[in-house]
This record gives C-alpha cells, structure tokens and sequence, in this order.
C-alpha cells in the first residue's frame, strides 16, 4: 500500500504559502528608501552628493546677543578617522558647525513620488556642543534642536508654511532618531529637510552635528479619491492671512528713493497674538528696512496693517526683501511677507563740497598677507595640492605690535584668505586647527611686511587628539650668543665687585666696635 502522508503534508505547507503570499506583496514595496545617497556617502567636500545645503541667516546682527541670531556655519563631509562615532554607518556622515556662532541649518533633497503617498523621513543625528574638542563631553544646558521636514509639494523653501516638520529632539554625545510623516500633494514630489538650531544660545568653541542614515519611505499607497469631508476643519491656533498690500510686486524706483510699504494682514487663528509679536527680516534685500520691528498683540480675526520705511538701493536691477511674523521665537505659518521692486536709474551722484577739500596726506603703501589651513597627510609641513585638501573650521589671528588685527575662520573652500591693507612692519600669524587635528609644523609664525608686498602662509594640520604646541618660556638669564666677551667680563666684575665691597663695609664696622670697647 502507498503512503500518502508526505503527500498531503506538502499540499498543506503549500497552502500555507499562497495564503501569505498578498501580505509580502503588501509589506515589500513599502519599504523601498527613495532618497538618493540617503547615507551621506563622499571621500570629502562640504555636502554629500545629491544633498544640498540651506541655512538661516541674520546678517550683521547675527553675533549679537543676548539675542544670538543664527549665521551662516560651515558644511563638510565627516570621516571620523579618530574613531569618535561620528560615523553611523561607513565611510561618512553629514557634518555642519561652526566655532564661537550661533546657527540655523541643514540639507535638504527633492525627489519625485505620486501624489497621495503617505510618507515617512527620518534621519539619525549627534551633536557635541562644547568648549572642549573631542573626546570631551559636551557642555549640559546646550541643545541642537534637531528637526526633520517634509514639503508636500516639494518648493524646496525650508521657511515655506507648508513644511510639515517634526517636534524638536535634544540628545548631545549619542546618535538619536528623528521621524515626521506627510501626505506628498499633487505636484507629484517632496523636499525633506534636515535641521539643526544652535542659535538663541551662547555660541561654543564646538558648536557641531552630524547627520546620517536618512530614509524616506511610503507608509502607504495612494488612496482613491473621496468626497470632501463635510466637517469644517480645526483653525489653528496661530494663523495669518494675506489681505493686500501697497506698492505691488514690480514697481519701479529711482537709485536711492525712498517709500514705505504696507501690508495688510489678517489674524485667522483661533487665539490672539500675542504682546511680543514681532516682523523679522529674514532674507533677500533688507533695503534699509528693520531687523526686528514689534508688532503687538491682534485679536483673533483683526486686520493688523504693517508699514515699513525703505530705501531703493542705488544700482539698476530687481531686489526682493523677505520678512515673516513671529512671537517669541515660533513662526506664525501663513505671514510670509514679502516686497519685489526694480531700479531702472541709478542714484544721483551727490553734490561735491562746496569748500575746496585740503590736500590728501599721501598714504602709505601698505601690504597683504593671506593664510590657508590644509590636511597634512604626510606629516612633512609643506602642501601637496593634488592629495592635501583645504580644511574648514581652522582658525587664524593675525597681530601686530599694538595688538590683534584680523580674524578668519576657513570654510576648506574659498582659501587663500588675505588679510588685505596691512601698514608695514612686523606681524605674528597664529593658526588653531580644527576639532580633532594637531599642527603639523609651527602655529605661529612671525613676518616682515613690506610696502607693496604680499606674504602666504599655509599651516598644516594632522588628525589627532594632541595637545598644541607649549608656550614660550621665559628665557635663562645666561648670556645669549650675541653677547660680546667683554660684556660678560664687566657684570661678573661687578657682582664679585659687590661681594667684596660688602665684605670690607662688615670688617671696618667690627673694627670700630674692638675700639670703642678700648
């Protein structure tokens, strides 16, 4: 007789299988990372390929506490060669920092879905802020800020109101996970943005992140068109609304004229604004208008009108100047505000002195010094440009008799930095290298200038955790080479001289002691 066991037991192991099958056919597309480079992967440079950089920047305020508006960092690709985990995954990550400035930064990557996808980006990222390189812990009470977004209709425009972005993630010293989920729209692709905001707070030597392992995935398939809900939707709680405006976007101007420009705006949240709602300038061409300018409170459905005072620059072109609402240091979403002008004429030459002017001193001619830090692979000091690449984050003070008269931090890019205008006479060039390098050769270094001249300096450092090089001591107080044998004759004589003498003064004042006793 036949055993039909294995038979039937195969049949069922089969069944098994087909039963299973549409749930792997669900699960594996979703999990598809549609990013480009989503690890950040490069040998060096400032961002990974397919990645692009994007920051906040005050201007000239940007140093200035106690309010510590963010600048513009530095962007470089980390190898993490000293083995501090600043590498998740081999052979690179994203790095941003800078040294002693507050910022607000990071990369972003537009990529192509259907409309209607259900997406989630996330990333992994570690900080150290401190005024200690690495290995060092960093300082408590700083913190990054880390944030992802997504743009649903893919504008590419970090600030745009549109940006679904994650709530804030604090973690120093250790790799932490950042998530948000969106819906792309019908333009058919996504920006997802990085972030870092290190500004708002006292700036550190170390102010630096890193970035790694990002993925962007569907989290489900696009759904069938539906009937629009009937519920009207929640307002939220902090809401603006363009109502209309003065001087429209194109208007032409003069070099140099002055006018004023008035938005209207509309408050349509559900709460009032509050009383330290403020414009801030946050991009573009400022044309003499505020940095900050206190608007107020605004009552729920009240139309605020903003008026600022301008200036059209002075050269034929199109300028456009970006403004946004914010209370405290929340963006209001919808109060994007913004001005386009052109300047067909440039402005008038101003009228000469109407006293003849004195005779110009002839000035001096003066020289310029220009320094640049570069990796020394080879330890030897000297620069091969082929294989020895510009580091960024390097720092260089140049003084002179009188005290300190420049400062350069490098951004590894646009080095040499020349020091330019410099009076002749002798100088002192001093280069810090970045976190985790040592200095290859000398850190200091003293020049000649001379009228007319230009002088290069290039330093080079090494990775490792070294400590620099040990400061000057005070000198012996043998005598140096240049002193001349005579020289040294006399001050011995003088010192055996002096002995003497004092031995004689002790001997006359014993003997007039013997012979008062007499």
């Amino acid at each position: 007789m036949k055993n039909f066991k294995p038979f039937w037991g195969g049949l069922l192991v089969a069944a098994l299988l087909v039963a299973m099958m549409p749930t792997w056919a669900q699960a594996s597309p979703m999990r598809q990372n549609l990013l480009a480079n989503p690890g950040f992967e490069a040998w060096e440079g400032a961002t990974a390929p397919n990645w692009s950089p994007w920051h906040e920047d005050a201007g000239d305020a940007c140093k200035k506490e106690p309010e510590w508006l963010p600048c513009r960092p530095n962007w470089w690709v980390e190898r993490d060669f000293n083995g501090y985990g600043l590498v998740r995954s081999a052979p690179s990550s994203q790095a941003i920092g800078a040294q002693y400035l507050p910022w607000h930064a990071g990369v972003m990557q537009t990529v192509n879905v259907a409309p209607g996808t259900r997406l989630r980006f996330s990333v992994w990222a570690r900080a150290h802020i401190s005024n200690d390189g690495l290995p060092a812990p960093s300082y408590g009470g700083w913190n990054p800020n880390f944030r992802v977004g997504i743009d649903p209709e893919g504008k590419g425009v970090w600030y745009d109101s549109a940006v679904v972005w994650s709530a804030p993630v604090n973690a120093n010293d250790q790799w932490v996970q950042i998530s948000v989920e969106a819906t792309a729209g019908a333009s058919g692709k996504v920006t997802v943005f990085v972030s870092a905001d290190l500004s708002h707070q006292t700036p550190l030597a170390h102010n630096d992140v890193w970035f790694d392992d990002a993925e962007l995935v569907a989290v489900a398939a696009p759904s069938p068109p539906t009937a629009a809900p009937t519920n009207t939707p929640t307002r939220p709680r902090f809401q603006a609304t363009f109502v209309d405006e003065t001087v429209p976007d194109g208007t032409a101007f003069d070099g140099g004229a002055t006018f004023a420009k008035t938005w209207r705006v509309r408050n349509s949240g559900t709460e009032a604004w509050p009383d330290d709602t403020t414009l801030v300038f946050v991009g573009g061409e400022r044309m003499g208008g505020p940095e900050r300018m206190p608007i107020g409170r605004v009552a729920p459905g009240e139309v605020k009108e903003i008026t600022v005072n301008l200036t059209a620059p002075a050269t034929p072109g199109t300028y456009t100047g970006n403004w946004v609402l914010q209370t405290g240091n929340t963006r209001i979403p919808g109060s994007e505000l913004w001005l386009t002008i052109k300047v067909t004429e440039p402005a008038a030459p101003t009228a000469p002195p109407a006293s003849p002017t004195p005779e110009a001193t002839p000035t001096p001619e003066t020289g310029t010094v220009c320094v640049l830090a570069f990796h020394d692979r080879n330890g030897d000091a000297v620069r091969q440009e082929e294989t020895e690449e510009l580091l960024p984050n390097a720092v260089f003070t140049i003084s002179d008799a009188v005290g300190l008269v420049g400062q350069y931090t490098t951004d590894g890019l646009s080095e040499p930095h020349c020091f330019t205008g410099l009076v002749p006479g002798n100088y002192q060039v001093v280069m810090q290298p970045p976190a985790g390098y040592v200095v290859s050769g000398p850190s200091e270094i003293g020049l000649v200038l001379s009228p007319a001249s230009q002088l290069e300096v290039a330093i080079g450092a090494q990775r490792g955790a070294g400590t620099p090089p040990p400061s000057q001591t005070a000198e012996p107080e043998t005598p140096t080479p240049e002193e001349g044998f005579f020289s040294q004759a006399v001050r011995w004589g003088a010192r055996i001289g002096g002995v003497l003498l004092l031995g004689i003064a002790a001997a006359l004042a014993v003997l007039f002691v013997l012979s008062r006793r007499r």
